[in-house]
């Protein structure tokens, strides 16, 4: 990789910082947001899922948009209609007005990540792609590491709605980071795709066993994941025996830690081989899953291995699986795949935070139970994403 594409890496990366943080800020707040708008657990699941619903259905819509314009102009677009989101987020004072939030926010920010991956596919030659999406989603990391805990803290000490503004701030500045620094992309406006409507890919996709395949690994690798992330802080908090402050630490380490571990796994991945690196992290990914949904009042450093290892691993694995995943999609119609699969993503995300608040129950102090069958669940999906990646060849 160039030292020009390692800089367009990394502004990508703060693009999917501000974006990943805005998505799951609420979560590590959720005891503080529950008590203040007077939400039970079935509302929180609700809240959580409105955003990946919502960013479902933008996803099926951009698959008409996304490869027809120059790909930093529709970022811009995108990313500018995400801020005006975060700032409704920002000023929300009842449940109903944060779900018609988190719906405006997740309808322009869930299809950030597809055109931002998409680019990713259109610059960086398929020798380089594990390394270029670990820096990538280093804004991942970035987002638990950083911005989560001092989200948290600000949220604590000020309003939960202050963070959103801080986020507010943050996106501006690299909304200005794009329009300066990222070159026009238009190199999938080859003259003779331009006959290729948009539209067509649907019926690409749906013909094709290979793309079919890489949605349903998507569908697997993530739909344990998040049946158990928006209730993880809360969960630590009343099970396990963490105070509000004690959570900053959780996502921290388990932040800090993948902001070094994927970049790493990128090379890895480009070095090894895609498959048997995503099998090697999947499999001790299973260990913290199973340990953290579980887990009883423990010391705290015992508790933040399993977090740290959960965050490491189990965000780990979805980085050979996408640099795989990126390889199904032609040039011209990448986007539009990308787009489809952010928007199956999303719908298999918001269906396992319904199934998460549904399975789980609280008593009067908080405390949940069944968290350990979300971890069963998490694990079995695990490994059947393994036997469905194996099948997905890097081809189209």
């Amino acid at each position: 990789m160039t030292k020009k594409q390692i800089t367009w890496m990394i502004i990508l990366g703060l693009v999917l910082f501000s974006n990943i943080l805005e998505s799951m800020i609420l979560m590590p707040l959720s005891s503080t947001i529950k008590s203040a708008l007077h939400m039970n657990e079935k509302q929180w699941g609700i809240a959580i899922s409105a955003y990946l619903f919502s960013a479902f259905i933008s996803g099926i819509i951009s698959i008409f948009m996304i490869d027809r314009f120059d790909r930093r102009k529709f970022l811009l677009a995108l990313y500018a209609l995400f801020i005006v989101g975060t700032f409704l987020c920002g000023i929300s004072q009842s449940f109903e007005f944060l779900v018609f939030a988190r719906i405006f926010a997740g309808f322009f920010g869930g299809v950030i990540s597809a055109v931002v991956l998409a680019i990713v596919g259109d610059v960086i030659e398929p020798q380089h792609r594990g390394k270029a999406t670990g820096i990538v989603m280093a804004g991942f990391s970035s987002a638990a590491a950083l911005g989560i805990p001092l989200g948290l803290f600000i949220g604590l000490n000020w309003t939960w709605q202050t963070p959103f503004f801080f986020i507010v701030g943050i996106s501006i500045i690299t909304w200005f980071f794009i329009a300066a620094l990222l070159p026009e992309m238009k190199s999938h406006l080859t003259r003779e795709d331009l006959s290729y409507k948009s539209w067509h890919i649907i019926g690409r996709v749906a013909k094709n066993g290979n793309q079919i395949r890489a949605l349903i690994f998507t569908c697997t690798i993530l739909f344990g994941q998040f049946a158990i992330i928006p209730y993880l802080a809360d969960y630590i908090e009343h099970n396990v025996g963490f105070e509000k402050t004690e959570l900053v630490w959780m996502y921290f380490f388990g932040g800090a830690l993948t902001f070094f571990t994927n970049p790493f796994i990128g090379v890895l991945s480009d070095k090894f081989g895609q498959l048997r690196t995503f099998l090697i992290i999947m499999l001790i990914s299973c260990v913290p899953i199973l340990a953290i949904t579980s887990m009883g009042e423990n010391p705290m450093p015992l508790v933040l291995i399993a977090t740290s290892s959960f965050f490491v691993f189990a965000g780990g694995r979805n980085i050979p699986g996408t640099a795989l995943v990126l390889s199904t999609a032609a040039p011209f119609e990448r986007g539009g795949f990308m787009s489809i699969r952010s928007a199956v993503q999303q719908f298999a995300s918001g269906i396992a935070v319904l199934l998460g608040g549904f399975v789980l129950h609280q008593n009067k102090a908080g405390v949940y139970f069944n968290f350990e069958w979300i971890g069963y669940l998490a694990v079995v999906t695990s490994i059947a994403s393994y036997f469905i990646l194996r099948t997905i060849k890097q081809k189209y």
